[in-house]
């Protein structure tokens, strides 16, 4: 299991999330979340409009081995039936200390500060096994996302290519 505790954070409506690691029994809250997605964030999220995040791929994204692999996972109430409304994870595997990191939050919860405490919890996370990077791939035309990593304070680089920016974050 994990090497972090969950903790409760409050969003700026005062709305009250639980933050823990994913395990593996979220794969469907995963497809649920998935499912609640606008097909705008779903794009912005993947790159991609999937109708759907197969069983297959819910249950690869809900099993990681807290290393090279994480994510975070947020839901309303300490119940670990309570649906997921925000994910952030990590994968190692492009260069070493370097990896690919996404964040997507219900669109009824964003703009609310949860992207935010999800990506700080990662960051700090990453930082302890050894990842200095983290690396995005981001469509040109989403705005609300390249100012969130502006104003995380993280040094950043970026170049844009057939539309997409490809963001490199230091954490160090």
């Amino acid at each position: 299991m994990s090497k972090t505790e969950p903790f409760t954070a409050t969003l700026r409506d005062g709305t009250n999330v639980t933050i823990r690691p994913v395990v593996p029994e979220d794969a469907p809250r995963l497809q649920a979340l998935y499912n609640h997605l606008s097909p705008e964030s779903i794009y912005y999220r993947f790159l991609s409009q999937a109708k759907e995040l197969t069983r297959a791929q819910a249950e690869r994204l809900a099993n990681v081995d807290y290393d090279a692999r994480m994510a975070f996972v947020a839901t309303c109430e300490m119940d670990s039936d309570t649906p997921i409304i925000g994910v952030a994870r990590y994968a190692e595997g492009l260069e070493p200390c370097v990896a690919e990191a996404g964040v997507v939050v219900q669109d009824r919860y964003q703009r609310l500060g949860l992207g935010t405490i999800l990506l700080s919890e990662l960051t700090e996370y990453a930082r302890s096994q050894g990842i200095h990077t983290f690396v995005a791939w981001i469509h040109q035309s989403n705005t609300a996302i390249l100012q969130f990593i502006r104003r995380s304070g993280l040094p950043t680089q970026s170049r844009l290519e057939s539309g997409t920016w490809e963001i490199r974050v230091t954490l160090d």
